[in-house]
């Protein structure tokens, strides 16, 4: 045996070289390993093979070998260690050639030589979790890393699993604790100190890191040589693979969420929150995973405290922001895996972190360290108010956002924030021609829909590298504000909105009453369908009336009211409309029926129910009666819904505990667009009311649709196009 151990690499067809090693072997001044696949080239990752010599007369062959390094071969780290031998003249020039190079190599400097990363890992009865961990290692486009793991198990048996599963790659080393320490702090100090690494990754056993983090952060360290530390979003995924959210009020008021698809499928983005004063007071708002540091960083500020079985990562990160610059790679980078753990060492281990970290090292770190004071001057200051006052950051008032880390995005070019999806709708073919540029960033902010619904709505579109979130109720400048202080990351964007104009009110008639009795006059008959309390229906001018509910509140004034308790249907049925021949009794019938001059439609706030009783009502509507429909404009998303937010029943009745007009819009919208020729419509709209519109009719027609296509009209894509159609043609004369 002589050294260097080189490792040999030549193909099938060049086998002839083998003999002529063999044949030499006695005189060789190092010792040879052939390997002749490119799966063996990881061996050169082992510390054993400070050279590896290509064996290959045809450059193109050489350069198809040193793809298996992917782009990391033109590092210095592997390139310098690595020798193509086209021809074999004389075993005293190989002999020369490779200890020169050996020699050359050992005077290098150290971090030229050795990994360009090492991720390090605590292991603790890991078993085959850990194996989610090394695969998402495998597919990093960074290949030149190390792993260092130190497993703390109380036996053996988690460590042979280890040896068993990890040991074929050669970037893995594996070492296991004489004893069980369990103070996490310790035991991390003792996996970086086997760190080789210029720059270091900490790694959750069961975690999961993205493929593009070893080499952005590598390249951000690279051109950026005062960062000493590097962060980024996360989510969390439990291990039945749902989805975990906090909600917007965590960490103060600084954290956020977005949702992007990962794995095909939509999750909730921790965006992590910027340092400052105030974030750095609690663990929960300071960098999570993942976590990353130059080597010479960490050590140089003392590494991790030996003495913190907990808050260890808190002390760590308070040590990190005063020392160093911090950069933030503004995307997801990391997957936490969370598990459902109720037992008793959890609780206590979980309590004592909410009492040693807020109570004790923040307060302590605070003032030994000056930590305002050091803010201040490092540019990331606020209000101390706020380490007590939780309130949303894109909810304050003249709010300036303070902060003293670098944000990093160089993924796009431009973002767009999208406001709602009837601003995307409304500029649907100008975001189809931008979202062509991948350098192009869109997040679409809704603040009336859900965001399964929002998610599903820009999966329809193909919007799959799209982010969204929603804040319901939330005005459109809030949205904004939440962009401009939670989601951007470059100076270069653009606000997308609606700017449709809403319908403004038309109608000084601030009561529906008033709107039904302009427009009609006191002798005529009148059915009200939906009297409840009857506020409409006793304040209408008529002498004759009919109201129709099934839980009325209203009782009658005169002999010339008349309340009915049931349903419309019940009602109409009772009328016993239909016929053998036709669905439609002539206005002209001499039937028995009573007819009405007005008629009222104020039922349940269906578009079906709604439907049944316009062709019910026109079956006993005088020529040229009117019909009034109430609740055709809702104000947003919400109010629309079939069942309202807030719901109830009483007496088997739906009831609605907030502003609600169901989707009656829809068969309004429908007769609109397929009825005009038939009617004669005006819509009045004011503060008070949300929309009646009165329909005269001159003749009698049945509304033929088909129930699903009705319900399938969508708030977003139609309703826009609903009120342009209703402002242009139908509006009534303002009235003074």
């Amino acid at each position: 045996m002589k050294y260097p151990f080189i490792l040999f690499f030549r193909d099938d067809k060049y086998d002839y070289i083998d003999s002529l090693i063999k044949d030499n072997c006695h005189n060789l001044e190092c010792t040879i390993h052939i390997i002749n696949k490119k799966e063996n080239l990881n061996k050169f990752y082992k510390q054993i093979y400070p050279l590896l010599v290509v064996f290959s007369p045809i450059i193109s062959e050489y350069i198809d070998i040193l793809s298996y390094f992917d782009n990391n071969y033109k590092n210095n780290n592997i390139s310098n260690r690595i020798i193509h031998l086209k021809e074999f003249h004389s075993i005293q020039q190989f002999n020369s050639l490779v200890n020169v190079k050996y020699i050359q190599i050992c005077s290098l400097d150290r971090c030229l030589t050795r990994p360009i990363f090492s991720i390090f890992t605590t292991s603790f009865n890991s078993f085959e979790k850990i194996m989610r961990a090394f695969n998402s290692l495998k597919s990093q486009t960074l290949e030149n890393w190390e792993w260092v793991i130190i497993d703390d198990s109380p036996d053996d048996k988690n460590f042979n699993y280890l040896k068993n599963n990890l040991s074929n790659d050669s970037r893995i080393r594996l070492y296991k604790r004489h004893e069980n320490n369990g103070y996490i702090g310790n035991v991390k100090n003792e996996s970086i100190s086997l760190c080789r690494g210029k720059y270091v990754l900490e790694l959750d056993h069961d975690d999961e890191v993205l493929p593009f983090v070893l080499e952005e952060s590598a390249n951000l360290f690279d051109k950026q040589l005062d960062v000493g530390f590097i962060y980024m979003d996360f989510i969390n995924i439990y291990e039945n693979g749902s989805n975990f959210c906090y909600g917007d009020n965590i960490c103060k008021g600084y954290g956020s969420y977005y949702c992007q698809k990962y794995n095909n499928k939509w999750v909730y983005v921790y965006n992590t929150p910027n340092i400052n004063n105030i974030t750095l007071s609690h663990l929960v708002c300071c960098p999570n995973h993942p976590r990353i540091w130059r080597k010479d960083v960490l050590l140089k500020i003392g590494n991790y405290c030996e003495y913190l079985p907990i808050c260890d990562d808190y002390e760590i990160i308070l040590r990190t922001a005063l020392n160093t610059k911090i950069a933030k790679i503004k995307k997801m980078g990391y997957i936490q895996y969370m598990n459902n753990e109720n037992n008793n060492f959890s609780l206590i281990r979980n309590a004592e972190i909410n009492r040693i970290g807020p109570n004790f090292i923040s307060p302590f770190y605070y003032y030994i360290f000056n930590i305002h004071d050091q803010m201040k001057y490092l540019g990331g200051y606020e209000d101390e108010k706020y380490l007590n006052q939780s309130t949303i950051i894109w909810k304050r008032d003249n709010y300036q956002h303070k902060y003293t880390n670098l944000i990093i995005n160089n993924d796009y070019d431009k973002q767009y924030c999208i406001i709602g999806l009837d601003g995307l709708l409304k500029n649907i073919d100008n975001i189809n021609n931008l979202y062509k540029n991948s350098r192009n960033d869109f997040i679409v902010l809704e603040n009336k829909c859900s965001i399964e619904y929002l998610s599903s709505r820009l999966d329809s579109f193909g919007f799959n590298n799209m982010k969204c979130y929603t804040l319901i109720d939330e005005p459109e400048e809030n949205l904004i504000k939440y962009f401009k202080l939670c989601y951007i990351s470059i100076n270069n964007y653009e606000i997308i909105s609606c700017n449709i104009e809403k319908l403004k009110y038309n109608s000084n008639f601030d009561q529906r009453h008033q709107v039904i009795n302009s427009l009609t006059n006191s002798w005529n008959k009148y059915l009200e369908i939906g009297v409840e309390n009857g506020y409409t229906f006793s304040n209408t001018h008529f002498h004759l009336k009919v109201g129709i509910d099934p839980d009325p509140k209203y009782k009658p004034n005169n002999e010339n009211e008349e309340i009915l308790k049931m349903t419309s249907d019940e009602y109409f049925n009772k009328l016993n409309l239909y016929d053998e021949n036709s669905d439609i009794i002539s206005i002209d019938s001499d039937d028995c029926i009573d007819f009405f001059d007005v008629i009222f439609i104020d039922g349940m706030h269906h578009c079906e129910n709604v439907l049944q009783d316009f062709n019910n009502s026109i079956k006993i509507l005088n020529k040229d009666g009117i019909i009034f429909i109430d609740d055709c404009i809702p104000l947003n998303y919400g109010e629309q819904l079939k069942i309202p937010k807030k719901h109830y029943y009483e007496n088997g009745v739906l009831k609605y505990g907030e502003e609600w007009t169901g989707d009656v819009w829809k068969f309004v919208y429908y007769l609109l667009k397929n009825y005009s020729d038939k009617i004669n419509l005006k819509y009045f709209n004011n503060i008070n009311y949300r929309g009646v519109v009165g329909i005269q009719i001159s003749e009698s027609f049945k509304v033929e649709v088909n129930i699903r296509e009705l319900n399938n009209y969508d708030y977003f894509a139609e309703f826009s196009h609903y009120l342009e159609l209703l402002n242009k043609n139908y509006s009534c004369e303002i009235i003074e």
